[in-house]
């Protein structure tokens, strides 16, 4: 119950960070639809996880095994059926509120699925880990589908198929390292890089997206149905830049004056990502820059 209950505080908190870059906020009807679509895609990939999970594995070694579970029954499922759940529900919206709107709904199908999948966080080591660290690397894998959505769907009444192809390639690279190092570190706690690659492939992973994601929004045109901005100011970006750091720090002290709480300081990198990130939104729009 303690780690639904973190996952649904960060999935809202990640979602307005989202909101907030792309400076856009959905109705609340079609939010629910949102959340609910996630919801409803995660139980199909959940029960093709669970399928490819009855097929033995033994006699492989660890690095074999966790290659094969982070891409077989985690990394292709997933962003797979996410990437399906955005293509069908984007397309519905996108007449209304411009290819933008594809951010939101993958970070948004994302942080559903990810809220779904966090009940099962606990059910193996490192549950802090999992926790506090797959939940925003999904909203990551989110940021970069959605963005690469936004360039395909830029040109009204067209589709650019490799903008499209990499929208489902590149979140699934993503998701791919990241489960492959947690994987390994848990089933060979005595190897000492995979946990310390992590921080720097959330870090690689999360600067990749952000920064893909301003250049997708940023060049946007006009939606057909213009909308007031959310943070037009850059005040919120800066709150939230504020938080982060917050985060950030508690993070890295926990970690470091408990020996049982050393999980928490991989989990250090994204917040402190998204603190330098939503700092600069906030400097640009103070400036005028939207």
């Amino acid at each position: 119950m303690l780690t639904f209950l973190i996952a649904l505080l960060a999935a809202f908190f990640l979602w307005e960070i989202a909101v907030i870059k792309v400076n856009l906020r959905l109705d609340a009807t079609t939010r629910k639809r949102l959340f609910k679509a996630g919801g409803r895609f995660a139980i199909v990939a959940l029960l093709v996880e669970f399928t490819e999970s009855l097929v033995p594995q033994s006699g492989l070694s660890p690095a074999a095994h966790a290659a094969g579970h982070a891409l077989l029954m985690a990394a292709i499922p997933e962003e797979f059926i996410k990437f399906l759940a955005v293509l069908r529900f984007g397309k519905r919206e996108l007449n209304a509120t411009g290819p933008g709107i594809a951010v939101l709904l993958a970070v948004g199908t994302s942080l559903g699925f990810g809220v779904l999948e966090s009940q099962f966080a606990s059910q193996g080591g490192d549950w802090m880990l999992r926790a506090l660290a797959a939940l925003p690397m999904d909203a990551i894998f989110g940021f970069t589908m959605g963005s690469f959505m936004t360039f395909a769907w830029r040109v009204p009444g067209k589709t650019d198929e490799t903008m499209l192809l990499l929208a489902l390639l590149v979140p699934t690279a993503f998701h791919f390292l990241f489960t492959f190092l947690l994987i390994l570190h848990g089933l060979e706690p005595s190897l000492l890089w995979p946990l310390a690659a992590l921080p720097a492939a959330m870090l690689l992973e999360g600067g990749f997206a952000l920064i893909l994601t301003n250049h997708a929004v940023n060049r946007l045109a006009d939606p057909p149905a213009p909308r007031r901005p959310v943070d037009p100011a850059g005040r919120r970006a800066f709150q939230f830049a504020g938080i982060s750091l917050v985060l950030t720090l508690t993070a890295l002290v926990m970690a470091a004056e408990h020996a049982d709480l050393r999980a928490l300081a991989p989990c250090a990198a994204l917040p402190l990502l998204f603190t330098l990130d939503l700092g600069l939104v906030a400097l640009a729009r103070a400036k005028g820059y939207t």
